[in-house]
């Protein structure tokens, strides 16, 4: 009966891990911050981000490997978001990603790449 409960709390565990890479609810947590407008001025990529999005990118930097991407698609807005962090690194001590967006909206393709560091206050802050 142990195994059993074990190999059940070891599935529901895989189950939900799964869920959060792969289009479950937006997570909790910090927020990918800073303007991707300033980086891709007048992209679509640039606009199309609400506050569920930039949450579910930062937890997607929290976690997913370098190289791995992660798919969704906006319930509200109907936009599909693939957004994949590309490289890890330091920056004056703090932890650091680039990656790379990209965007459909409508019948409209745009990507941008980008790099975010990780804040004391969880956010992950864009810069240049």
């Amino acid at each position: 009966m142990k195994l059993g409960s074990v190999l059940f709390a070891a599935g529901v565990a895989l189950a939900t891990s799964a869920c959060s890479r792969f289009g479950g609810g937006p997570p909790a947590g910090g927020m990918l911050t800073g303007s991707i407008a300033d980086s891709a001025l007048g992209s679509v990529a640039a606009r199309a981000m609400d506050d569920s999005d930039r949450r579910r990118a930062a937890a997607i930097l929290e976690s997913l490997p370098d190289g791995e991407s992660s798919v969704w698609r906006n319930h509200e807005t109907g936009d599909r978001f693939v957004f994949t962090p590309v490289r890890s690194f330091a920056r004056g001590g703090a932890r650091c990603r680039d990656f790379r967006l990209e965007v459909t909206v409508g019948a409209r393709f745009d990507g941008i790449g980008a790099s975010a560091c990780l804040q004391a206050d969880g956010d992950w802050r864009m810069s240049r």
